[in-house]
């Protein structure tokens, strides 16, 4: 089971998660004396900065069963001892940069700091409504950042507790935290999203980082600053710079939803996790993915490398695995996408092959990005919902329109490589429809009609033609073609010509109820009158 929603519920993924998994949860006691015996969820985890001591927190299935927060010895595992008293599962976990003070958090909302030597609450610090996802310690200490559900970030004192502002930092839930190392920018992510990076002097907005396609679940910065990392539930993890906010490279290759992500110590790794147990390793600053570790057998909830970056923590719902960390080795790139059509401006009458369409323009009604290419190829990213695009472009001179084609295309940065955004990679097209203006731009432009849709592939009951029956809740669709470029042919009536050199505005409504079956990559042509549809 899946959730794609904006808003989507934590709470009901962690519920969920463990029926997904390929290992059941283990109900035993928490008092396993090492490491490599505990089986319970680890969803968050801390090092300390000396490398001696370990903290993780979780909890069992039942969100509502007391949660653990236990701290063991890294040197050989064992058991240090347990912060006892959270009510509900533990969803994060960070530990102050001097090591003397835990912040933990979790379901019921509850934020709690700790005394680290004697494991005893210091502070109970009560604001949000609703479940708490992440916590962060400002670089001196005495400031603790914490996210909610409710979508503020609270800024708290952490000497005596108290609040020292709260902002309403996103439309959805705020998921995700980290300062920066000079501890001048705090960073977060939520469920509307986007990463927004604010002042923490005076909580005034420095910057939104807009590209996700989902729910961003985790952000960190590089040990020097200079960049920022962010994962999501789109299955991306996004490099930004942090001086100016631009992105710097998308690392694609995880199949579910980028929960946890960290830089290595020398800021020349990131290390992932998925909600499919994949665990990733990824360069820099060559931007790309290393040899990792094997897929774990459970949901990765947290990642981090030890201090001195020759261990890997993965956190899973099936407990805690420390592997060794893989030595830095590039696997291979993907192979290199065919070649791509070049754009033809005036083509010959006699011209028989499809002729591709550059946009001059691209709009989302629902605010999404759409990048054009020079080959015509249109990219879209950010906000993802019901949508429908719109494009405008000048047909050639001299070729007089048959069909329009349509073609949707691969991508490894889509979910199942698409051509959808949808989690499964699907698509539905509920209507195509062109607008053909006369030569010159003077009067009113005219809706085309077509005789007949037909693709190269049609889902059951969401063939081409329905895109054109003038009915929103049909469409074509390719499940059972996942992850293969497909397209449709849309064929102009005789009683409706497109004359040649004409601007026409080229409408791709998308309206499937769950607002998540939108097209991510795709391509527009036009079929001479010559040509074979």
């Amino acid at each position: 089971m899946t959730f794609r929603h904006e808003f989507s519920a934590f709470a009901l993924l962690l519920a969920t998660a463990a029926l997904a998994a390929a290992e059941p949860v283990d109900s035993q006691p928490v008092a396993a004396a090492a490491l490599s015996d505990f089986r319970r969820w680890v969803i968050a985890a801390d090092y300390s900065r000396d490398g001696q001591t370990l903290v993780t927190a979780g909890g069992d299935s039942l969100l509502y069963r007391p949660g653990d927060v236990v701290a063991w010895k890294v040197t050989d595992g064992s058991r240090i001892g347990e912060f006892a008293g959270h009510p509900t599962s533990v969803w994060a976990a960070r530990l102050s940069p001097d090591g003397t003070t835990l912040a933990t958090a979790g379901y019921d909302g509850l934020v709690r700091l700790w005394d680290v030597a004697s494991r005893q609450a210091k502070h109970d610090l009560k604001k949000h409504k609703g479940w708490t996802r992440a916590v962060a310690f400002s670089p001196d200490g005495t400031r603790l950042a914490s996210a909610g559900e409710d979508g503020t970030v609270v800024l708290w004192d952490t000497a005596t507790g108290a609040e020292v502002r709260a902002t309403a930092a996103h439309a959805g839930a705020a998921t995700c935290l980290a300062f920066s190392p000079d501890g001048q920018v705090l960073a977060s992510g939520g469920g509307d999203r986007v990463v927004k990076l604010w002042n923490a002097a005076d909580g005034s907005e420095r910057a939104k980082l807009d590209g996700h396609g989902d729910v961003v679940w985790a952000v960190a910065y590089a040990p020097d600053g200079s960049s920022l990392a962010s994962g999501g539930a789109d299955r991306t993890i996004r490099l930004w710079s942090a001086t100016d906010a631009k992105p710097l490279a998308t690392l694609a290759g995880h199949r579910d939803w980028v929960t946890s992500l960290a830089f290595s110590a020398d800021g020349s790794r990131i290390v992932s996790g998925g909600m499919d147990g994949a665990v990733k390793l990824w360069d820099v600053a060559a931007r790309g993915e290393q040899e990792g570790p094997d897929k774990a057998g459970a949901s990765v909830w947290t990642v981090a490398f030890a201090p001195d970056a020759k261990t890997l923590l993965v956190g899973t719902h099936a407990g805690p695995r420390l592997l060794a960390t893989p030595a830095p080795k590039l696997l291979p790139p993907p192979p290199a996408p065919p070649p791509q059509p070049s754009p033809a401006a005036s083509p010959p009458s006699g011209a028989t092959a499809p002729v591709v369409i550059v946009p001059a323009d691209f709009r989302s009604m629902a605010g999404a990005t759409g990048s054009i290419a020079a080959d015509g190829t249109v990219t879209v990213t950010g906000t993802l919902a019901r949508d429908t695009y719109t494009l405008k472009a000048v047909l050639p001179a001299g070729v007089r329109t048959k069909a329009f084609r349509l073609e949707v295309l691969t991508d490894d940065a889509l979910p199942q490589k698409g051509p959808g955004r949808a989690g499964n990679g699907n698509f539905v097209l509920s209507t195509f429809a062109v607008l053909a203006g006369p030569p010159e731009g003077g009067g009113a432009p005219a809706a085309v009609r077509f005789a007949d849709a037909r693709a190269d592939f049609e889902q059951s009951r969401y063939g081409a033609a329905a895109a054109i029956d003038e009915a929103s809740d049909t469409g074509w669709a390719i499940a059972g073609g996942i992850g293969k470029s497909h397209e449709a042919t849309f064929t102009v009536h005789p009683d409706s010509a497109v004359p040649p050199g004409v601007p026409v505005t080229i409408t791709l409504d998308q309206q499937y109820a769950d607002g998540q079956h939108a097209i991510g990559k795709f391509r527009l042509s036009l079929v001479p009158e010559t040509a074979t549809p």
